[in-house]
């Protein structure tokens, strides 16, 4: 017959279990310190002084890396595109600035680096599964948010402004033009944006439903031949 457990047995299964809780957490630091190693090495690869030093004092067994968090410190270029690995970079000049999660994975940034890509400011979250190089204006963080880049006049003024380099006004006080691709469901609402995004109520878009034409240039802004026909044909202007 099986007899009741004592005292003792009791005690050793709560050892067990926090024995079992710490050993995961150990290895939870760990993971976090390694993807930190690994985001230091590429930031002060440049700064030879630097990168030896970080190596010198980080080199070692596994072991050492379960301190590496509390002991990093950053010693690379200036935040923001300094962070950024050469094909992160790349990727950034080829679409204008906003790239996809996908797109990311795609050059090899996990997401235990692209969550240190965010804490360091050196990309930043648009919508779901799409971010952008801090250096986009709030005018096409905001186009994005509601879906696709700039259409019709909105892109016409882009390029007009990008030909003679004085740059699109930050202010935002009229309708924007965006296009998105046909399989689209929905475009959120200024409302559900301000809520989500803590960003100043902006005015409704006017919505260009497009896949083509939202490919037609970059992420920014679609081609101007593209602008000019939805302008000639857009009811909104």
């Amino acid at each position: 017959m099986r007899g009741r457990s004592g005292p003792g047995e009791a005690k050793r299964g709560e050892a067990g279990r926090g024995e079992a809780r710490r050993g995961e957490a150990r290895r939870g630091e760990a993971r976090r310190s390694w993807g930190a190693y690994l985001l230091t090495r590429r930031s002060t690869r440049d700064n030879p002084t630097e990168s030896r030093r970080t190596t010198k004092r980080h080199r070692g067994t596994p072991q050492n890396l379960a301190v590496m968090r509390s002991t990093l410190t950053y010693c690379g270029p200036a935040r923001g595109t300094g962070h950024l690995s050469k094909p992160v970079r790349a990727l950034l000049a080829r679409t204008g600035g906003i790239v996809s999660t996908r797109e990311l994975r795609a050059v090899g940034v996990d997401p235990t680096m692209l969550e240190l890509y965010r804490d360091y400011g050196s990309l930043q979250a648009v919508r779901q599964g799409w971010h952008c190089h801090p250096d986009v204006s709030p005018l096409h963080r905001l186009a994005w948010r509601f879906g696709g880049p700039l259409a019709c006049v909105s892109a016409l003024e882009f390029h007009a402004s990008a030909n003679t380099q004085s740059g699109l006004s930050d202010v935002i006080d009229t309708p924007l033009h965006i296009c998105v691709p046909g399989n689209t469901r929905s475009v959120p609402s200024p409302h559900l944006l301000a809520e989500r995004w803590s960003i100043p109520l902006a005015l409704q878009p006017v919505v260009h439903w497009s896949t083509r034409d939202s490919r037609s240039g970059n992420r920014l802004a679609v081609s101007r031949s593209v602008a000019l026909r939805q302008a000639d044909r857009c009811t909104a202007i």
